[in-house]
């Protein structure tokens, strides 16, 4: 009785430490499989195309231009033909609205971003790289919570917390690839919640989600989420200029 105690007591224990890993081994486990750690801390510049569509009127692309080196970014939103554009540098921040109508060459009115919207453009620079990379320099603090069933498959679950934002990241165990992620914003209370589907492998060898959804809390519709990303392309000043 006491040896059948001990082998169970064994086997809990070996259980255990299989399945509770660290936020650090999930992480490392998922640059390795999307090209290697060595790829993802040389990456000084990307940009990033997505589209999200339900085939209704409120489908939009956006495109983002973003320079690591130069904390500048420039995202325009394309909503019914029409471009949307913040940008900022390392000692600006605006919003340009495009004015007239659609079938005339476009003017602009622009206005300077809030502090509130500026720190969140800042957060994305880094975040839509990744939120993981470097998550220690961006003060988020990791912590596992464990291995859960998400529909039929089982995912590890990983939670990052920062001042503005928290994630709940899910990786399959079986490839170490994120298959959701839930972004929750404190600035607005906006919840979003994406799913990846497909990856692609980019010129530069990163591999990145493709396809997937996407969900916001303020409109309450799943569309779908496609993404073509690239590393480390020319990028020059005048981009990131109002």
């Amino acid at each position: 009785m006491k040896k059948k105690t001990l082998f169970l007591a064994f086997l809990m224990a070996f259980t255990v430490q299989v399945f509770a890993q660290t936020p650090d081994e999930i992480f490392n486990k998922y640059f390795e499989s999307t090209g290697g750690k060595a790829l993802w801390n040389d990456v000084k510049t990307y940009s990033l195309k997505q589209s999200f569509y339900a085939n209704a009127p409120t489908d939009y692309e956006m495109d983002i231009k973003a320079s690591l080196l130069d904390n500048s970014v420039i995202k325009t939103k394309t909503i019914l033909k029409r471009d949307f554009i913040y940008g900022i540098s390392s000692s600006d921040a605006w919003l340009k609205i495009p004015m007239g109508s659609r079938d005339k060459n476009p003017t602009y009115d622009v206005k300077d971003l809030s502090d509130k919207e500026h720190n969140n453009m800042k957060r994305e620079l880094q975040d839509f790289l990744s939120p993981m990379l470097n998550y220690q320099a961006k003060n988020y603090i990791a912590s596992f919570v464990g291995l859960e069933n998400d529909g039929a498959k089982k995912v590890n679950h990983v939670q990052l917390s920062g001042k503005d934002v928290i994630y709940d990241l899910y990786f399959d165990p079986a490839t170490n690839l994120l298959t959701k992620e839930k972004i929750k914003l404190a600035a607005t209370g906006e919840e979003i919640v994406k799913t990846y589907s497909a990856y692609a492998t980019s010129d530069y060898g990163i591999k990145y989600p493709s396809e997937g959804t996407y969900t916001s809390s303020l409109d309450k519709k799943t569309v779908k989420l496609t993404t073509k990303m690239v590393y480390n392309d020319q990028l020059t000043g005048v981009l990131f200029k109002r």
